[in-house]
């Protein structure tokens, strides 16, 4: 069996947001209440979490995260990388240092802001930083982390080029943020089993550089998974109104949300 947690369900300012406050969402809810986004996975032998986002910390405790196998990265924005350094507490468990995986850009990139957290080697008995082994991937071809099958794909139309995954052939497919999926991309998935298939609805509309609602709908529909969980939200997003506006096999996630498979 392996668990999926939705660690955080918001975009970069989180909701209620600093400058915008709740925006278009009732603070009555407490589903509208969301942190930066990431993602756990575990199947009991392995666990991999994707992103460190700013609220790492809180996240890991909420969900008695103590120890991980690997840290995935979609692309280096602040919300899904700025919570690196809450990985001491995770090299200080496991008493190693931790495989990092990313686009050879993105960890140039990673490296540039955190030098200090990386390692050419592995050390044990990690205790005053978080140490990461930075392990490049490439775009189609697969790679493992444990017991995990991981093949990381290709999306556009974000103001970088981002980084989604597939694990174990589709059991779940994480896309972050995007507005057009390549076409190679796109018959990737429309060639696999989708069971949980994780899209970014940042802006309920859609925007210069995020897939609105009509581009979910459309994309959802050519990749055909079984269950859709809509995540990364703005405070733009009001989960009832999300809700309503979804057909039957999507949803919008929540934090904390879990799924089993």
């Amino acid at each position: 069996m392996v668990k999926l947690v939705i660690l955080g369900s918001g975009a970069a300012p989180g909701v209620p947001s600093v400058s915008g406050g709740w925006g278009a969402c009732n603070p009555d809810n407490p589903k509208n209440i969301r942190q930066r986004a990431g993602v756990y996975l575990t199947d009991d032998r392995t666990q991999i979490l994707v992103d460190t986002s700013p609220d790492l910390k809180n996240q890991l405790i909420t969900n008695n995260i103590r120890t991980l196998d690997g840290v995935l990265y979609t692309h280096t924005h602040a919300d899904h990388l700025h919570g690196i350094d809450d990985l001491r507490g995770i090299t200080r468990n496991i008493k190693k240092s931790l495989n990092c995986y990313a686009t050879l850009q993105q960890l140039d990139e990673i490296k540039e802001r955190f030098r200090y957290v990386f390692s050419d080697e592995v050390h044990r008995d990690i205790t005053n930083h978080p140490e990461l082994l930075p392990v490049e991937i490439e775009y189609g071809r697969v790679f493992n982390v444990g017991s995990f099958q991981i093949m990381p794909l290709e999306f556009a139309g974000h103001t970088v080029t981002t980084t989604g995954y597939a694990f174990n052939g589709g059991q779940v497919v994480l896309i972050p943020d995007f507005k057009v999926i390549p076409m190679q991309t796109l018959q990737y998935l429309q060639q696999i089993d989708v069971n949980v298939l994780i899209m970014p609805l940042t802006i309920l509309h859609g925007g210069s550089y995020h897939a609105g609602m009509d581009i979910i709908l459309d994309y959802a529909a050519k990749i055909k998974a079984k269950r859709v969980i809509l995540t990364h939200m703005a405070t733009e997003c009001d989960y009832d109104e999300v809700m309503n506006l979804t057909p039957e096999n999507m949803e919008p996630a929540f934090d904390n949300m879990m799924i089993e498979l």
